[in-house]
């Protein structure tokens, strides 16, 4: 009897094992069959390192202390990935790149020119994307972002255009991608028909058969087989999702909208591709407004841990890579004033973005009847916006090197004074929540505030920033290499020290796909958008 059972389980053993033999052939054979491609738009080492050192001081431990900082509740789920490389960002015809030219190396595999999507530098050559070779598997294809869902990041999955601003043709060329599933913020001037099929965006959509909901519970009862695109509800006019600190209960997350593409697409037989893009960390490095930044690099990582939450039940079967597209603002930890010093503390009194800042700010000027010129001082009802804007407190008590770190001192206070005269000397009509009217900005408009920034604002988040000791070399982006963090199936292929283009290629690879870059011939030649 024993010698029965000895060979019973020797022979379930030896089934056993020709199984794994074979999954483990098949796995190698076809490569991952889930695939997440994750990048944090304007994100670098640093923006990832800010995020861990507020995150730590949310949970209530010490940044400055590194048995706190290597906790692993305080740390990124992207920082805890096992694989690590380094990937370069600069562009094909200049060192510092743009969104678009950045998207379409990581995607398509080639250099291209700033504001090109999917095509070459001559503009007479269009690639097909890693989105697109991974549909040739049959994958089902999710597009994610937290900006516009044509806006260049985005749109190097599915769009070959000469110009990143051609939205309502990006569009058009979205509905014809077949792909199932977008979310996260909103399709562009949905109305408009200067496109290659001279039809209205939103047409194109219908008659490619998507439909549009404005929630997760929608998007998650449509049949199995319907195209979806969910976007939400509350974008404040940006047709993007709010930053992570204005986002309104009604709105879904990046992780909410990451996971509903999850249960959406996860029945494909051959598997998925989503490509999710957290875009509001660049819009708030443009902005250099710290906080900002911060949280939504913070809603980024969440929605990285739901493919690693969806990973530790496929763990056989998936592949997860991240990494930005370049980085933005010339963010740094450290900052003059403050020496070797930080203070993420000061960063918990402000409570919304800069752009609802700018919100207020407007409101105000509307409001004041009694402003004159540029001569005026800050009044009562400015100083309260500002501090219940920002936690900074405008004391009357003399300031002092041992003061509080959310006291203005007499140097910042007259920074806000210049300020304050720079916007209110502008005249009170066609106002935006992201412009200021000036005769034009000049160079110093531009170096202080921006140019297009709210002075207010923008003196303000700088000074929020440098007392946390964070500081901004920038208001565009910057050539300084970003991670590439990875894991899963296929993960070992992003070690290594190489250019944005080989990210496509080693993606292709994993995925057993056609190579990129992949000549489209569908749009080869000249195009007029």
């Amino acid at each position: 009897m024993k010698s029965m059972i000895t060979r019973g389980v020797a022979a379930s053993c030896a089934v056993a094992a020709l199984f794994a033999a074979g999954s483990a052939e098949a796995r190698f054979r076809n490569g991952p069959k889930y695939v997440f491609f994750f990048v944090g738009d304007g994100m670098a080492s640093v923006q990832i390192q800010a995020a861990e050192a507020y995150k730590t001081h949310m949970n209530g431990d010490n940044p400055d202390n590194p048995a706190d900082l290597m906790k692993t509740e305080n740390r990124l789920n992207m920082s805890q990935l096992p694989i690590a490389g380094v990937s370069t960002t600069f562009a094909d015809t200049q060192f510092i790149t743009d969104s678009a030219a950045a998207a379409t190396a990581f995607c398509c595999g080639i250099k291209t020119a700033p504001g090109v999507i999917g095509r070459n530098t001559d503009l007479d050559t269009s690639y097909l994307s890693i989105a697109e070779v991974a549909q040739e598997k049959g994958k089902a294809i999710g597009i994610i972002s937290s900006v516009s869902l044509p806006h260049a990041t985005p749109a190097g999955c599915y769009a070959r255009v000469n110009s990143r601003n051609s939205y309502t043709e990006i569009g058009y060329q979205a509905s014809l991608s077949g792909f199932e599933f977008f979310g996260g913020g909103c399709f562009r001037k949905l109305d408009k028909t200067d496109n290659a099929g001279g039809i209205a965006v939103s047409n194109a959509f219908s008659n490619a058969g998507y439909v549009t909901v404005n929630t997760v519970e929608d998007a998650l009862a449509q049949p199995q087989e319907q195209k979806v695109i969910c976007s939400v509800p509350v974008s404040y006019g940006s047709d993007a999702m709010p930053y992570a600190i204005d986002n309104p209960e009604e709105n879904f997350s990046l992780a909410e909208v990451t996971g509903c593409a999850i249960e959406r697409l996860k029945c494909d037989r051959d598997g998925f591709f989503i490509f999710v893009e957290g875009g509001k960390i660049d819009w708030a490095g443009h902005a250099n407004d710290a906080k900002a930044n911060i949280l939504d690099t913070l809603a980024f990582d969440e929605a990285v841990g739901v493919a690693m939450d969806f990973m530790k039940k496929h763990p056989w079967e998936t592949l997860i890579a991240v990494t930005g597209d370049h980085e933005t603002g010339g963010m740094t930890l450290g900052y003059a004033g403050t020496k070797y010093q930080t203070a993420f503390e000061v960063l918990d009194g402000q409570l919304v973005s800069y752009e609802l800042m700018t919100g207020g700010m407007y409101q105000y000027k509307a409001a004041d009847s009694n402003y004159v010129d540029a001569s005026s001082d800050i009044d009562a009802g400015m100083i309260e916006l500002i501090e219940s804007l920002s936690g900074m407190v405008w004391s009357d008590e003399e300031w002092t090197k041992d003061s509080p770190a959310n006291y203005l001192s007499d140097y910042q206070k007259s920074l806000l004074e210049e300020a304050f005269d720079r916007f209110m000397g502008g005249s009170k009509g066609n106002q935006t929540i992201t412009g200021y009217d000036l005769q034009g900005p000049t160079t110093i408009d531009y170096e202080n505030y921006g140019g297009s920034y709210n002075p207010i604002v923008m003196t303000l988040t700088h000074i929020i920033n440098q007392e946390a000791g964070l500081g901004w070399t920038s208001y565009s982006h910057t050539c300084v290499p970003v991670p590439v963090m990875a894991v899963g199936l296929e993960g070992w292929r992003f070690t290594g020290s190489y250019d944005n283009t080989d990210i496509a290629k080693r993606l292709a690879k994993a995925m057993r796909a056609r190579s990129l870059p992949a000549v489209d011939k569908d749009y080869d030649g000249e195009l007029n958008y």
